[in-house]
């Protein structure tokens, strides 16, 4: 539409520089100007309504606007033939100038006209029955169920990761999260502890707030129930119907606390068909690495036998980049494929138009009945 409104720009501008150039507005040229302009202002209005529904309108009979030539025509026709449309005396005034030109003249020739032909337009688009369309997309019936189990204990505020763990592990379970608008996904925290801190939703702009939300001390920091974790998550998981059931455990450090052992717990996820990708986000010990030393040394062997009792995998971040870059391959492994479907919701619009009609031909015949009526 943008692209019709420029080109009737161009030939309004064109019409204009022509009629200069031939030096008189013949009928012709007036002819052509006329038509030009209305080709401005018809596509000026389909551009501000299809702007003021944000591109959501459709014409339920786009033919009827075929029948926007008979407004130009009741412009144009009284140029091409001004002995049929121009009223003249009947008895001759020799005293009065009738080719005389003045603003009251060219208001009383032109407005009527202009108004009557804007009427008409409005009532062809109404004919044409524009409609507002809203779209909703609807998620898929069947897809996968993720819980993120996050390690909020008092290790990870070290800096080996920047800013530091805890806020590198938020923004890419956040920028994860984006990615995957169509799974319900929930959100485990964990440290002595473990507590549901977002229920499965498709509400992702509230899980994106829970999570910034999330800070090191909600829960005792002192220690690292992963078992207690994971058994919350596969609890909160057993009665989903998706076709697809995942938890992502992510943490620093090894399992010191809690009352259900880590193991035990992967075994009762992987019987009731969850599958469980582990993630260890701390460097290894190295004696030149001021960042790490021997006591983050993360149990790799827990986390691998996790990972591979329930047919997930195992991955160590030693940096955030290689943490996005995991959560990236876990996206990829667990891909949601479905047909988006979406419910279409229109709503007739033609009333307003008609009434602006009827406002504007009241207005028509006040100022050719009466203001602008002239009594020689």
């Amino acid at each position: 539409m943008m692209t019709f409104f420029i080109i009737s720009i161009g030939f309004f501008v064109g019409a204009l520089l022509a009629s200069l150039w031939a030096n008189r507005l013949n009928r012709w040229w007036k002819a052509v100007f006329i038509i030009s302009g209305c080709l401005v202002a018809i596509s000026l209005c389909a551009l501000i309504l299809e702007k003021g529904f944000a591109g959501q309108v459709e014409f339920v009979n786009p033919w009827a606007l075929a029948l926007l030539a008979v407004p130009c025509g009741i412009l144009v026709a009284p140029l091409l033939a001004p002995m049929r449309f121009n009223r003249f005396l009947p008895f001759p005034l020799t005293h009065i100038d009738f080719q005389q030109t003045s603003l009251r003249v060219l208001l009383t020739r032109w407005l009527p006209r202009l108004i009557y032909a804007l009427v008409l337009s409005l009532l062809v688009l109404a004919l044409a029955r524009p409609v507002k369309v809203d779209r909703t997309i609807l998620p898929p019936t069947e897809g996968i169920d993720i819980i993120l189990l996050m390690d909020v204990s008092a290790s990870m505020q070290k800096n080996d990761f920047y800013p530091n763990r805890f806020v590198a592990s938020q923004q890419t379970a956040k920028r994860f999260i984006d990615k995957r608008p169509s799974d319900r996904i929930g959100v485990v925290v964990f440290a002595e502890s473990a507590m549901l801190q977002a229920p499965l939703t498709l509400d992702h702009d509230s899980l994106q707030e829970y999570i910034s939300g999330m800070y090191i001390g909600m829960i005792r920091s002192g220690a690292t129930a992963i078992g207690d974790a994971l058994g919350v998550a596969a609890n909160h998981l057993k009665d989903s119907k998706a076709k697809s059931k995942v938890i992502i455990l992510l943490t620093d450090g090894n399992s010191n606390a809690g009352s259900i052992a880590p193991l035990l717990a992967a075994k009762a996820a992987a019987s009731l068909g969850m599958r469980i990708y582990t993630i260890a986000t701390a460097r290894a010990p190295d004696q030149n690495d001021p960042y790490s030393n021997q006591e983050d040394e993360i149990n790799e062997g827990l986390l691998l036998e996790i990972a591979q009792r329930t047919g997930g995998k195992f991955y160590r971040a030693n940096n955030e980049t290689e943490l996005k870059k995991i959560y990236d391959k876990i996206n990829e492994l667990e891909k949601t494929e479905f047909a988006p479907s979406a419910i279409v919701q229109r709503t007739d619009t033609y009333e307003q138009f008609l009434w602006l009609a009827l406002v504007l031909l009241a207005i028509g015949l006040i100022f050719e009945k009466i203001l602008l009526i002239k009594v020689p």
